[in-house]
């Protein structure tokens, strides 16, 4: 499952062996022993292709997650690539959606607790 994950995966990315080879720091070999299940990635390996495939590892290895998993996974994978201005931007912006949040969660309250 794994190895069939792996090269479905880089096959709908567009991503040659080769290319997977590079952001890896390994031989497009070892990347056709991984999808024909000869042998697999080790843990560290799994980060790099999940980053370069832009998914998470938990989709490679077949798991489910959860949206909010989903979401986590994809900032830890991307903020790595953010400089300090872009991070402070996201960092604003989950704190804008967190207080709409709450207003429209103290909105709902009181407007229950009227109908009561």
């Amino acid at each position: 499952m794994l190895n069939e994950n792996i090269k479905r995966l880089r096959e709908e990315k567009g991503v040659t062996q080769l290319d997977m080879a590079k952001s890896v720091g390994t031989s497009a070999k070892t990347v056709m022993n991984w999808e024909s299940g000869k042998t697999e990635p080790k843990a560290s390996e799994l980060v790099l292709i999940a980053k370069r495939l832009g998914v998470s590892v938990n989709e490679i290895l077949g798991r489910e997650q959860n949206p909010h998993e989903r979401l986590i996974e994809k900032i830890s994978s991307a903020i790595g690539d953010f400089n300090e201005s872009e991070i402070e931007s996201l960092s604003i912006m989950v704190e804008g959606l967190y207080l709409r949040n709450q207003s429209n969660k103290a909105r709902n309250n009181f407007s229950s607790d009227k109908t009561r």
